[in-house]
């Protein structure tokens, strides 16, 4: 049986998994919609089999990633910055800044000679963001897979606001409300959110090679744009999409870890979550606790950590829902 690594990537919007071999060649992946995730766990584990694999770690990351680490019993969790650089840099070692737009957050990582100097991150407002240019390409009535081809046959170059995903769709009603065709918006939105999102690296020394990866790097007009910005080629990789599960797979193969607890999620297990507000310091945490069939696994969300191996029994402390 081969032996693997196995990175899990649980985004806002979607999450990934890929599997990873000794020599960074990708075995086996998969890409889905976060629909929550532990259905989406059950669904990746179904179209994914590791049971192929001799699984030797698994590394998660994104912004579900302590939930998810509970969930599969996961080696290690890190920042999406250092798995999206990682695998970067292993595919890609000239590269001197990385440009990632996900579902609904930005992040920019600037690197010298290998290593991360510098990282921007617009993680509160989904401007700027995929799930902006969704949002209007649905009101539109167009595919999301159709929004690339659709943008790139745009000849009339439209101004949008773009640092507020509520305005520029006010913007793009009253374009269509005025006559302007469907690609010349969607361009415009693109070229918005695009100015937008460099907006958020203001300060930041951009230097080429450029790396632009992500689900989002798989529209072309969003790509477009991004050259027009920065007056320069941009490479996206093959496997944009999935290039945080891919750099984790290969951060854990890097640990040499040689007894892994990982386990997978079984589309027949009941997972059930109970939260409550920890009164023992003026923190206030809101932790969450995390059972399978009744069994506890794990609890997430407390600072101290005193909540991730123990379970609460404290009947004196009123719990309330989180």
């Amino acid at each position: 049986m081969k032996e693997a690594y196995l990175g899990v990537d649980c985004g806002s919007a979607s999450v990934k998994a890929a599997i990873v071999d000794k020599d960074n060649v990708v075995l086996d992946s998969v890409y889905l919609k976060n629909e929550g995730i532990i259905e989406s766990l059950k669904k990746i584990f179904k179209e994914i089999n590791t049971n192929n694999y001799k699984i030797l770690g698994c590394g998660v990351t994104g912004s579900g990633r302590n939930f998810v680490r509970v969930l599969l019993n996961a080696d290690l969790a890190k920042s999406e910055v250092l798995a999206h650089s990682i695998a970067t840099l292993t595919y890609y070692p000239e590269v001197n800044t990385i440009f990632e737009i996900g579902g609904e957050d930005c992040k920019m990582m600037t690197l010298n000679n290998g290593l991360i100097t510098d990282f921007k991150m617009n993680n509160i407002c989904g401007g700027g963001t995929g799930a902006m240019i969704v949002a209007i390409a649905t009101r539109m009535g167009i595919d999301v897979e159709d929004i690339g081809d659709y943008a790139l046959k745009s000849t009339l170059d439209i101004e949008l606001p773009g640092k507020c995903g509520i305005f520029c769709q006010s913007a793009v009603i009253n374009k269509l409300n005025s006559g302007f065709r469907k690609e010349d918006i969607l361009m415009g939105v693109c070229r918005a959110l695009i100015r937008n999102y460099l907006a958020i690296c203001k300060g930041a020394p951009l230097k080429p090679p450029y790396v632009f990866q992500g689900a989002t790097a798989k529209n072309k007009a969003l790509v477009k744009a991004l050259e027009e910005e920065l007056n320069y080629k941009v490479t996206v990789p093959d496997k944009c999409e999935l290039m945080g599960a891919i750099g984790m797979a290969m951060i854990v193969k890097e640990e040499n870890i040689t007894n892994s607890n990982f386990r997978k999620v079984d589309a027949n297990s009941n997972f059930d979550t109970k939260g409550f507000k920890c009164t023992d310091c003026p923190n206030r945490c809101e932790v969450t606790q995390i059972y399978e069939n009744d069994k506890f696994l794990g609890s997430i969300g407390s600072r101290c950590g005193k909540w991730e191996t123990m379970e609460y029994k404290k009947k004196e402390i009123v719990l309330s829902s989180v």
